[in-house]
């Protein structure tokens, strides 16, 4: 009787040493680490400031084994001193510490929290970040998707979710492409006067535009290993072999508007590559009967192609069609994979 009364003491002992529901609840996947540090009731760690409750669990899940030494740095540190913690030494940007105050009451995944640190030291996101009113992973997210220059608080403020982003990051690219060197900041400043959200993405359309018209430029010039389709009955011999609808495009072809290769490695892949506005880029690529290329094949023939200039990504039709309907909350899924982020399949744009 004697040693079960003790088992059970021992036990409730073992369970008030883990985390407390409402722990459980703030501190996610980090609670059980937490309350090693700052044992139940918690008190101690309840009583923190916001921005030092996101630094312990930092620390914490980081690896940070000395739990007496954190405890005590997270308690009586000044907030410079913890921001260089954090941060890992070096120039700390001002207001670090008043930023995590916003970062809310529930603790975050660590990678949401290097994605916050590493934003907070580019130049262009930390007046964005240093002027939220609260911060939350999914803010975060949506200016990670920008490019650099894209950062900016007028910009970030009127795009309406991460998809836009991602499409405005590959707008503002091959805008640059079709405008030319140099185009970056007339297009960052221009973009940053749009009045709502429909005007950013119709400027985005705008400069997808180039301003001069021009035919295609000549089909490029491949390695002897990818084999040109540059005649009809070449074209009807290749759509027998890859059992595949090639030959509906001669027209496209005999305008130049595309070019067909023969990848000639194990397997063979047919690749159709398409030009608009913004280059050639790769449009479709697929084994014999309309088979997908396994994932190492297409990444190396994807490192290869962009060697040689070649463009991979949305065609100009493609990705314009999506920015005119992300101010109206319709969202393409393009998925995120590899294979989704390289939109093969849209040879009708």
């Amino acid at each position: 009787m004697a040693d079960g009364l003790a088992m059970r003491l021992s036990q409730v002992g073992k369970a008030a040493k883990g985390p407390t529901p409402l722990l459980s609840f703030l501190a996610g996947p980090h609670a059980e680490q937490v309350a090693a540090c700052w044992p139940a009731p918690h008190d101690r760690f309840f009583a923190l400031p916001a921005a030092r409750r996101h630094v312990a669990v930092i620390l914490l899940a980081r690896g940070e084994r000395d739990l007496d030494a954190l405890a005590r740095a997270v308690e009586r540190h000044k907030d410079a001193d913890l921001a260089r913690k954090i941060m890992s030494g070096g120039d700390v940007p001002a207001g670090l510490m008043k930023a995590m105050g916003r970062l809310g009451e529930t603790q975050w995944r660590l990678e949401d929290y290097e994605l916050f640190l590493d934003l907070f030291r580019d130049v262009q996101a930390n007046p964005v970040l240093r002027h939220m009113s609260a911060i939350g992973p999914e803010q975060l997210s949506l200016i990670g998707a920008l490019p650099t220059g894209l950062r900016d608080a007028r910009i970030v403020s009127l795009t309406p979710g991460l998809a836009a982003a991602r499409d405005l990051g590959i707008a503002f690219d091959l805008a640059q492409m079709i405008k030319g060197d140099g185009s970056a900041p007339r297009l960052i400043a221009r973009w940053a006067r749009a009045k709502d959200t429909q005007k950013l993405f119709t400027m985005a359309i705008e400069d997808l535009q180039p301003e001069r018209f021009t035919r295609s430029t000549a089909i490029p010039q491949l390695p002897a290993v990818f084999e040109p389709v540059v005649t009809r009955k070449q074209l009807e011999k290749v759509a027998l072999e890859f059992q595949n609808c090639l030959r509906d495009f001669a027209h496209d072809l005999a305008l130049g508007k595309m070019a067909v290769f023969i990848w000639r490695v194990a397997p063979a892949v047919a690749l159709a590559l398409r030009w608009d506005a913004a280059g050639w880029r790769l449009a479709e690529a697929e084994l014999a009967a309309n088979t997908d290329v396994d994932e190492a094949q297409l990444r190396e023939l994807v490192a290869v192609l962009t060697k040689l200039g070649i463009r991979i990504g949305p065609g100009l039709g493609v990705l314009s069609g999506r920015l005119g309907r992300h101010p109206h909350g319709q969202v393409d899924d393009v998925g995120d994979t590899f294979h989704d982020r390289l939109e093969l399949g849209d040879l009708w744009d």
